[in-house]
């Protein structure tokens, strides 16, 4: 099999299973469910910074020597750490999530009033987008993504499923108990909180040894993890004090002035951090551009986790105090230039390399990630214009509305569905379930982002038209077909599961070398007995002999375990024979 740049790793592991070795070599083996990703070659190395021409010369070796003198097949098993998380952020979006949303929005606009829904209502709403959309989407893949890009395994997985359980009850507690005025009920309001926090710092813990256990180099995406974690530790204390407010003083609502600010902290915090640190480590192969300006990515780093603490405390304080009001109309144009300085540094939108021109594959997923950093840009333009309006008057809040939504659909969920859409074919192997249902996605976000942000930033400029409210009540039904789409899209592409290609049906009367494992085994079962006497432990393992057993020889097998090749077939001959 000649190797080139369209060459597709999936399709090379299957006809050559000892250029095992050479991904083993680079600890790429884990990447794309158990029988490779379904990508070019050429993208594959630049995806994971290996030299194309150096990886070329060593598979084609591998593949001229037939496996070397010991190469051990690696047990390869689907990883799907991510999949729990992504299913329930879908499941909370489209219900108490975009779905509760695209309600309140209609019930605004036949009152003309977006003030006409309890604001306790509105609330549980945003956590539930926050936390249980975003926030669990995102430690998702941060679960499956961070030891990839670190080359390590990931630690204590066994705590992730109490990570997980704690954050789905946390929110769900949090989402349920808040509207619901029955004092009865409201101590779970404080446990809400606990849950989370726990879930958070086995979640900081899971990541944090993760990152220290790798041997790779410090990338300059690391202390991004990391001040995101720790924003993410931050912010579930801020949340604990909230709820502690609700539970004490028996409200419903926490103020305006604190769970606004903590909003931005999560997101300024955990979230862009995150994003930031996987679009630094991704995007230069994604969009085939050179790679990140680190001067620029470091200035954004610093000055956007010095500026987070001073826009939290002082927007806090804002309207007790005419000092903290002056600062937090300050502190937001070293947000908006950090933010600048990081596109800038991304080069997201400058032109290709052409590294991988020629390279034919499915790049529907760029102009997610591009219409991602527009309505960042338009909700950094957004920000830096509120200053200038007055405190506590409407078109204030309008745009402040209008800003809250271009960063958390237009950026963050934007992101997150192209990412996902690009990712998920690439960790199972497989294609996206349906592209014409991720361009309607597209589409239908896009649009509904835009009507809602400037529909509702004109409610403020006219003074309230009617028009313009009944223009942002139809914004969120967009929204919701659109996050429909794509959570049936994606759902359905986790649960396909890869069929490994059929070996050609011929019945085995002679055992020789390039006699395929699988066939000898299935055509012949008490032959698996033979295997585990000759040191084949992996062919205990029904998926092991139904994926590498379909594409590994018996020469590959003995070399892989440096056993005796004629002695070897002939045990397994005088077993086919006594079987006759």
């Amino acid at each position: 099999m000649e190797i080139n740049k369209n060459t597709v790793i999936k399709d090379l592991i299957e006809a050559h299973p000892e250029t095992l070795a050479v991904f083993k070599k680079y600890n790429l083996v884990i990447a794309g469910g158990v029988r490779g990703p379904n990508e070019p070659i050429a993208f594959f190395a630049k995806a994971h910074e290996v030299d194309y021409d150096t990886l070329v010369r060593e598979l084609n070796e591998a593949i001229e020597k037939g496996g070397g003198e010991y190469v051990e097949l690696p047990l390869l098993e689907v990883d799907k750490v991510y999949e729990k998380f992504a299913k329930a952020a879908i499941l909370f979006t489209l219900t108490v999530g975009v779905t509760f949303g695209a309600v309140i929005l209609s019930y605004i606009a036949i009152k003309l009033n977006f003030n006409a829904t309890h604001y306790a209502h509105i609330q549980a709403h945003g956590y539930a987008q926050l936390v249980g959309w975003v926030g669990l989407f995102i430690m998702g893949f941060a679960l499956y993504i961070i030891p990839r890009v670190k080359n390590t395994e990931l630690r204590h997985k066994n705590l992730v499923n109490v990570c997980f359980g704690f954050i789905i009850i946390g929110i769900v507690l949090r989402a349920v108990v808040q509207p619901v005025p029955y004092s009865s009920v409201r101590f779970l309001l404080p446990a809400s909180a606990m849950f989370e926090i726990g879930a958070v710092l086995l979640f900081s813990f899971i990541l944090f040894s993760t990152i220290s256990s790798s041997q790779e180099k410090v990338g300059i995406f690391d202390k991004f993890f990391k001040a995101g974690l720790l924003w993410l530790l931050i912010s579930s204390l801020v949340n604990l004090g909230m709820v502690f407010y609700l539970y004490n003083k028996s409200v419903q609502e926490i103020p305006k002035s604190v769970f606004s600010p903590y909003v931005h902290l999560y997101l300024f915090g955990f979230v862009f951090m995150f994003i930031f640190a996987v679009n630094i480590r991704t995007v230069y192969a994604f969009l085939d551009i050179k790679p990140v300006r680190e001067k620029a990515i470091n200035l954004s780093f610093w000055m956007l986790n010095a500026s987070i603490p001073v826009y939290f405390i002082t927007c806090v304080f804002a309207g007790k105090s005419v000092i903290a009001l002056r600062f937090s109309q300050l502190v937001v144009f070293f947000i908006a230039f950090a933010v600048f300085s990081f596109i800038y540094g991304l080069r997201v939108f400058e032109r290709s390399t052409k590294e991988l021109h020629g390279v034919v594959m499915d790049r529907s997923y760029t102009k997610t990630i591009h219409a991602a950093y527009i309505w960042l840009i338009i909700s950094m333009l957004i920000l830096i214009t509120m200053p200038f309006l007055h405190h506590k008057t409407e078109i204030l809040k309008q745009f402040h509305g209008s800003f809250n939504h271009a960063v958390t659909v237009g950026f963050i969920t934007m992101m997150m569905i192209g990412y996902a859409s690009k990712m998920v074919p690439t960790f199972t192997g497989i294609n996206m379930h349906s592209i014409k249902l991720s361009h309607i996605t597209f589409i239908l976000l896009n649009t509904g982002c835009f009507i809602r942000v400037f529909s509702q930033m004109s409610v403020g400029i006219s003074g309230g038209k009617p028009i313009f409210y009944g223009i942002v009540g139809t914004s969120g039904w967009f929204e919701l077909a659109a996050i429909g789409f794509f959570g049936y899209n994606l759902w359905k592409t986790m649960n396909t599961k890869e069929q490994p290609k059929p070996s050609e049906i011929k019945k085995i009367t002679v055992v020789d070398k390039d006699t395929k494992v699988f066939d000898i085994v299935d055509q012949y079962p008490e032959t698996l007995q033979i295997f585990l006497d000759y040191g084949f432990s992996q062919m205990a393992n029904p998926v092991m002999r139904n994926t590498m057993g379909r594409v590994a020889t018996i020469d590959m097998a003995a070399k892989m375990h440096n056993v005796d090749r004629e002695k070897f077939i002939q045990s397994l001959n005088d077993r086919i024979a006594d079987k006759k």
